[in-house]
């Protein structure tokens, strides 16, 4: 077998920055340089091209070896997409003031949920305890509603007026018919 010469001098990149320095044998260091510089930039690129061609050939000529892959893909995707998102909890208020308005029981919570087509997992009423209420007509309650629901019907239940619990600070308590 030939042996590699490397045919560059030990040293020649060191030289690739300095200005054109002529070589005892007249050549130059700086086109030396240059040289090799372009003919890896053409390996490089004529790999890719390759690369890219032999893809393209493999599609014409064995359609069946590409496009099985890809709709192995894009059934392992779908899978992925089909995979129930998380449950998460969404709250209302019973009742948006005190005094004012009729309050919501659970169930007609759940109601209004399902019919904006949001599947309900599990419900309670709870109690919010990141804010402190006064006892007095027209003043806000704590009361709230809380239903587990899929992630991906967050949307539908913001729109028929629940938000994210994950936004406030509350506790489960029993449900009770007696107003405040």
């Amino acid at each position: 077998m030939d042996e590699l010469v490397w045919p560059l001098k030990p040293g020649w990149a060191a030289g690739c920055d300095a200005e054109e320095s002529p070589e005892p044998d007249g050549g130059s260091m700086k086109f030396e340089c240059k040289f090799v510089l372009m003919s890896i930039g053409l390996l490089i690129s004529v790999g890719a091209f390759g690369q890219s061609v032999a893809k393209k050939v493999e599609l014409v000529a064995g359609h069946e070896t590409v496009l099985l892959p890809l709709m192995a893909q894009s059934q392992d995707q779908a899978e992925k997409s089909a995979e129930p998102s998380p449950l998460i909890w969404v709250f209302r208020h019973r009742r948006v003031k005190q005094c004012l308005g009729e309050e919501m029981s659970l169930d007609e919570s759940r109601a209004k949920l399902t019919e904006s087509g949001v599947a309900v997992h599990e419900s309670h009423c709870g109690f919010r305890t990141d804010q402190v209420f006064v006892a007095g007509c027209g003043e806000p309650t704590g009361r709230i509603l809380l239903h587990l629901i899929r992630g991906n019907a967050l949307d539908a239940a913001i729109d028929a007026g629940y938000g994210p619990a994950e936004q406030i600070t509350y506790q489960k308590v029993g449900c009770t018919d007696e107003t405040p």
